[in-house]
């Protein structure tokens, strides 16, 4: 690791500090479930990959329905910060996403009906900072093998 980096377990002194503040603000605004102020933090053209939409999500909107889509599926739902890693604009964190399944879930292959259960599901996310200090560009991993799992869907 270079001495460029930053992350919670021993952060490099004056290294990667706003960019912390960044993703700190992004997961309380997603833990106080505020879509908006979640989706505020991106630019308006961001394209966000992940593996629970067929294609990227493109665009501020987009974004805010996606964090508005889990909330309904997952009321309690929230996100906690295990470990981050700081490189120039770019930010990878891994994460914990935990929550009830008490609302529909929109997935690729259609709607799930709540469940009632409690899913515990490891992620990883890659954000990039652009020019306008918002994010620009995002790949999110998430298990959803894991969570069908936990729901009891497979």
């Amino acid at each position: 690791m270079s001495d460029t980096h930053a992350s919670v377990v021993g952060p490099v002194p004056g290294e990667g500090g706003d960019r912390r503040e960044e993703v700190e603000r992004a997961l309380a605004a997603l833990n106080a479930h505020d879509p908006a102020a979640f989706a505020a933090l991106y630019s308006q053209d961001a394209i966000v990959y992940t593996p629970a939409s067929p294609e990227p999500l493109r665009g501020r909107a987009a974004i805010q329905q996606d964090a508005q889509q889990w909330r309904t599926a997952m009321p309690d739902m929230m996100v906690e910060l295990e470990e981050l890693v700081v490189e120039g604009s770019t930010a990878a964190m891994r994460l914990l996403f935990v929550g009830t399944h008490t609302g529909p879930l929109t997935t690729p292959s259609g709607q799930v009906p709540p469940t009632g259960r409690r899913v515990s599901v490891p992620m990883a996310v890659f954000t990039r900072r652009g020019e306008g200090g918002t994010n620009d560009l995002e790949h999110r991993y998430l298990d959803m093998v894991g969570m069908a799992q936990q729901l009891g869907l497979v």
